[in-house]
Order: structure tokens, then C-alpha cells, then sequence
């Protein structure tokens, strides 16, 4: 099975994070790991900018296990604003970016430093 990571980066409408934040990760975060191809879902906010230029505040990663990348992701938007994955009216869709990225390594651990 492939594997591969999703980021979105996201945006409220202004004046409207807190809520926008208590829907993302109190329900949007487990309406997408529900879906099919989904394994695990984490969110960060930026602290800062080391280069280039930052495109939105909030973060989210997905874990995505698949051989269908494509049909993945568009089941995903199959269900976006249904009874199963509800969108809040913070939620800026604007302002979204998503993008789908294919594992090429495993994970590089730290080397002892006795």
C-alpha cells in the first residue's frame, strides 16, 4: 500500500478562530479520518517563518494509506458540506491550499549522541 501525507493549510474568516478552530479539531479532523484511505490527522499553528513566505496560520497533516490516491481524494470532496463532513461558515475555503504528497523515505530518528 502507498503511503502519503495531505497537508492542507487553512484559514478562518476573520473574527470568527475560535470557532473555526473548535469545529476543526472537535469535528472535521475525525469526519476525514472516516473516510476511506484516512489513517491519522494532526494540527499546528505557525510560530514563525524562517524563509519564504507563510500562506496561512493553521495546518493540518493526514496520514494517507492508498493504492488510489486520486479516488481518495476525490471521495473526500465528494463529501465536503454533507451530513458527514459539515462545513463550518468559519472555515475560509478561499484561503484553502491542499496538497497530496507520496512517501519517499521513512522516517530519519536521531542518532545516539552519547
Amino acid at each position: 500500500m502507498r503511503r502519503f501525507k495531505m497537508l492542507v493549510f487553512s484559514e478562518p474568516f476573520e473574527g470568527r478562530e475560535d470557532e473555526f478552530n473548535a469545529w476543526y479539531t472537535g469535528r472535521h479532523l475525525d469526519d476525514i479520518c472516516a473516510l476511506q484511505g484516512f489513517t491519522a490527522a494532526q494540527r499546528f499553528s505557525i510560530q514563525s517563518v524562517s524563509m519564504g513566505t507563510a500562506l496561512n496560520k493553521y495546518l493540518a497533516i493526514y496520514d494517507v494509506e492508498t493504492d488510489d490516491p486520486d479516488w481518495v481524494i476525490e471521495n473526500m470532496f465528494a463529501h465536503r458540506d454533507t451530513p458527514a463532513m459539515p462545513i463550518s461558515p468559519a472555515f475560509n475555503l478561499e484561503a484553502t491550499t491542499v496538497m497530496l504528497y507520496e512517501e519517499l523515505t521513512g522516517v530519519v530518528h536521531t542518532k545516539n549522541r552519547d
